[in-house]
């Protein structure tokens, strides 16, 4: 009978091969977790960064829309700088318009004038006007009157001789400045004046601004005084004349008669 084996002698150990195994279980489940770990780190700085260049695309965006209002912004102001400019060069222009009409109206009209001055210049031109207006039916009355009667002579009237007027018969001393005014059928004409003689009619006399400046530039002459030289048919424009001259203003006063219709020839006073 065979001798039985001891079964402790026979029997295989396992035990440092599951603890091997355990072992490189353990290393596998470590590198595992640290593979994962890195990942999810990674992963995790990825967001982050991505979110930090999120916020700052969204900041660059709404920065670029608030440089694009502000620059529309500008614009628009600028526009209106512009056109404010542009009217203010214009109202300059205008302003330089109404300065050169304001000084030519300076030359021509006395500044010191009140308002009622100025209306009451407006009135005596109205008055002037409507006198005017009145006088021209006579005018053109006798105008048709002479027409006629040329018409009517076969031979051309005769040539009138030209007056020529003496300082002698005016009654009164002359002095050393004298003005001239022509007394005639429809009124009076200033003589010598620079712009050239003026004519005013009778029933204008009494309102005219013309007469009365002439007047006034008499007033403020040194030794000065008017001679009237009355025609045949101007008593009624001498006695308007003389009248206002020697109430209103105060200034000497002559009188000459002319005699006939010829041209006045003032050479003796030159």
């Amino acid at each position: 009978m065979a001798k039985r084996r001891n079964n402790n002698e026979e029997a295989v150990s396992l035990f440092p091969f599951m603890s091997i195994l355990a072992c490189l279980i353990g290393i596998l489940t470590l590198m595992i977790s640290l593979s994962m770990q890195m990942k999810q780190n990674e992963t995790k700085g990825n967001t982050e960064q991505e979110k930090a260049l999120a916020q700052e695309n969204r900041d660059l965006k709404k920065l670029a829309e608030i440089s694009k209002a502000a620059i529309s912004k500008a614009e628009e102001m600028l526009k209106k700088e512009n056109f404010a400019s542009s009217q203010l060069a214009e109202l300059k222009d205008k302003k330089i318009v109404l300065k050169e009409k304001f000084d030519e109206l300076s030359k021509a009209e006395d500044l010191d004038k009140t308002d009622a001055a100025l209306q009451k210049t407006i009135e005596l031109l109205r008055a002037e006007i409507t006198a005017l207006i009145n006088s021209r039916p006579p005018l053109v009355k006798r105008q048709e009157e002479l027409e006629k009667e040329l018409a009517a002579r076969k031979n051309p009237p005769a040539k009138v001789e030209s007056v020529l007027v003496k300082s002698s018969g005016s009654g009164v001393r002359m002095a050393a400045r004298i003005f001239f005014v022509e007394c005639n059928s429809t009124g009076l004409v200033i003589i010598g004046r620079s712009d050239g003689d003026k004519a005013v009619a009778t029933g204008a006399i009494a309102n005219s601004t013309d007469y009365s400046s002439f007047l006034e530039e008499v007033k403020r002459t040194r030794d000065s005084m008017v001679l009237f030289l009355v025609r045949k048919e101007g008593h009624a424009a001498y006695a308007w004349a003389a009248g206002i001259a020697d109430s209103k203003f105060e200034v000497r006063s002559g009188k000459i008669p002319i005699p006939n219709n010829g041209k006045i020839d003032l050479s003796l006073f030159k």
